[in-house]
């Protein structure tokens, strides 16, 4: 089960994981992809809570997502640390992407950070979200910034990625809190990135910071538009105008992966299983490619077992043992 509409990015993920973890599988197993967006994937994953430990079934969402509505959801009636955490299929980070129809923004990553402010006082701004986990770390980055607030940047709740990339295209929305990326190497056309939350000194930022943007008008060579050659776009580099310790807060909230999960009580001789066959999956060529095409090389980074686990128990001490954090999501955002 995902929680996304067919054609959702972890819809596609997982169908493209499907065909080679089925040839791992014993011989008699297949799967299939089920879409369950319903409640923004809370009635999935309240399926899923109550589901067969068999290994028949499994839930596919965002950890951000599925966390956030752990912490604040009254619909959520699921105990999400006591789940087994199986494979990652990708792993993410959003970026502020600004709209050039409403912005004065002309490419990619020309912005200061004290621009954005200007902007928001001069003009304000609207930009989407499309999950509470998306509004989650948009409303924290608010709140911890001196300059931004409610009157100068509205969050606007939209129906996911397409509707938002339609509305700006209509000059209805000034951004939005995107993929970084699989909305800067491709599907870009709508917006310019402009700020990436993530940390230079990350193996992760190793992964993206020469990705070349699929168009970036204002150079001859795309190369002077990767994020290593502008570091003024990583939210750390602000010179002063956004605290450090929140920034480093942002990073760690916003940073995201598309996760598949085994409801409690799943034994361990199948989550072995499992395991085993993610685990070849995610060495498969063929399979990067096909992430590769449907997305991004950088999008194929998966991982399984020990290092999915991690990253849960993480997110939980980030999001709920934080108190600010887990107040922030249970009074402000449900």
């Amino acid at each position: 089960m995902v929680d996304t509409d067919p054609g959702g990015l972890i819809d596609v993920l997982s169908r493209h994981w499907l065909n080679y973890v089925e040839q791992e599988w014993p011989d008699d197993v297949s799967g299939t992809v089920s879409n369950r967006p319903e409640a923004q994937g809370i009635v999935m994953a309240n399926e899923l809570d109550n589901g067969p430990t068999d290994g028949g079934q499994m839930g596919g969402q965002r950890i951000n997502s599925l966390m956030t509505n752990y912490i604040g959801a009254e619909q959520a009636e699921y105990e999400l640390m006591e789940w087994e955490p199986l494979a990652i299929m990708s792993s993410d980070t959003r970026a502020l992407q600004f709209n050039p129809r409403t912005t004065p923004v002309e490419d990619h990553f020309e912005l200061e950070w004290s621009d954005f402010q200007n902007l928001a006082e001069e003009q304000g701004l609207a930009f989407p979200y499309s999950n509470a986990a998306q509004q989650m770390f948009a409303n924290y980055v608010r709140q911890a910034d001196p300059v931004l607030n409610e009157d100068n940047w509205e969050l606007i709740e939209v129906a996911g990625g397409s509707e938002a990339r339609a509305a700006m295209e209509r000059g209805d929305l000034d951004g939005y809190f995107g993929s970084y990326v699989s909305n800067y190497s491709a599907r870009n056309d709508a917006y310019f990135t402009q700020f990436v939350f993530v940390d230079s000194e990350s193996s992760f930022y190793e992964g993206i910071a020469d990705t070349e943007p699929e168009t970036a008008p204002t150079v001859d060579d795309p190369a002077e538009k990767t994020l290593r050659e502008n570091p003024q776009a990583l939210i750390l580099n602000n010179d002063g105008d956004f605290p450090e310790d929140s920034a480093r807060t942002a990073i760690e909230l916003v940073n995201d992966s598309h996760m598949l999960l085994l409801p409690p009580g799943t034994p361990g001789e199948i989550i072995g299983i499992h395991e085993e066959a993610f685990g070849a999956a995610a060495e498969s060529e063929e399979l990067a490619e096909e992430v590769a095409n449907s997305f991004a090389p950088e999008d194929h980074n998966p991982a399984v077992g020990d290092e999915v686990r991690d990253v849960v128990q993480s997110k939980y001490e980030a999001m709920y043992e934080d108190e600010d954090v887990r107040n922030m999501i249970q009074e402000e955002l449900f």
